[in-house]
């Protein structure tokens, strides 16, 4: 009879110092951790976009540029780029193809990695119907800052009829994380 008191004497006593003061806040956290669902591999995606109308004939004259950086990590799944550009005031009868040239109007855009190398990149001086590409790690990307820069020079005019030169470049860089339930933010 001694024994089974001994026994559970010392069994109240684990159970009484488990579940007081930091001992017992720590076995409380993992009862409600393991009720938590667990966490999951998600996808996030970032955009960068450029997007440029002309809406003046002195823009033939002036070349707008955009230099955008993100960050490439272990974690960057894919690159994808969409690129559309339209010469309306380039194509208007008005005026002969002759006078546009690709030094006249043009869209020059440039995605070089962080070691330096053209990973994409699209000279065109008329219109481009929406082009869509999709960059893939061979066998993994170059970490660190990438730079997307677009150089462009168009016409427009909004007086009799609304002829404007324009391009938009939008690039979406996927990378995986951590998603965690409950947690807005993935990691």
């Amino acid at each position: 009879m001694g024994q089974h008191k001994l026994a559970a004497v010392l069994l109240l006593v684990v159970m009484m110092a488990s579940t007081s003061g930091c001992m017992g806040l720590i076995a409380a956290r993992e009862s409600v951790e393991s009720l938590r669902e667990p966490a999951y591999d998600s996808l996030n995606n970032d955009k960068i976009t450029v997007a440029h109308q002309f809406t003046s004939l002195t823009n033939y004259t002036t070349e707008y540029v955009s230099r955008s950086t993100f960050m490439v990590t272990e974690q960057t799944t894919e690159v994808d780029i969409y690129f559309k550009v339209t010469f309306e005031w380039s194509e208007s009868p008005l005026f002969p193809d002759l006078f546009f040239d690709n030094e006249t109007h043009y869209v020059r855009a440039t995605l070089t990695d962080s070691e330096g190398r053209v990973q994409w990149e699209q000279d065109v001086s008329e219109d481009a119907s929406p082009l869509e590409e999709q960059l893939l790690p061979n066998p993994s990307f170059a970490q660190g800052e990438w730079v997307l820069e677009a150089r462009a020079r168009g016409g427009g005019q909004s007086t009799v009829s609304s002829l404007q030169d324009q391009f938009l470049l939008i690039l979406t860089v996927t990378n995986t994380c951590v998603q965690y339930p409950l947690v807005d933010d993935c990691f």
